[in-house]
């Protein structure tokens, strides 16, 4: 299965974390970002490239998984993943309070096409038959 891990920098840990995991058991990601970091101070050309190159990725994954917390650019890219029709997965440790009903809570959290998971590892687990 080929997958996306959409989340903010400071959160590259766990998703190389996930990432090791995933390709462990035969999965492919389809881009990964963290192999260049943050792009916010490069040339207007050079972040083109890259928003091109997460585009890419979105789309030609199976499946999305979105690490929470996350930025605009997490956002983004679980938007596009709606829009097209892909699985996605939304990992948040409860914690944070990201799946109540309340302010901290994101519509599209709660979209059909959105499983969510508390832990890592329960990502994986969704992902493994």
């Amino acid at each position: 299965m080929n997958y996306y891990i959409a989340t903010r920098l400071d959160r590259a840990a766990d998703h190389n974390r996930l990432r090791d995991l995933l390709n462990a058991r035969g999965h492919a990601i389809t881009y990964d970002w963290t192999h260049h970091g943050s792009v916010q101070k490069d040339k207007p050309e050079r972040i083109r490239e890259v928003a091109l190159a997460e585009t890419s990725g979105v789309l030609r994954a199976d499946v999305v998984v979105v690490l929470l917390p996350g930025g605009r650019g997490t956002h983004t890219e679980l938007g596009m993943a709606l829009a097209s029709g892909k699985s996605v997965i939304v990992q948040a440790d409860p914690v944070h309070g990201f799946f109540a009903a309340d302010e901290r809570t994101c519509a599209f959290y709660h979209h059909p096409l959105v499983r969510r998971a508390e832990r890592i590892e329960d990502v994986v687990a969704m992902l493994t038959p």
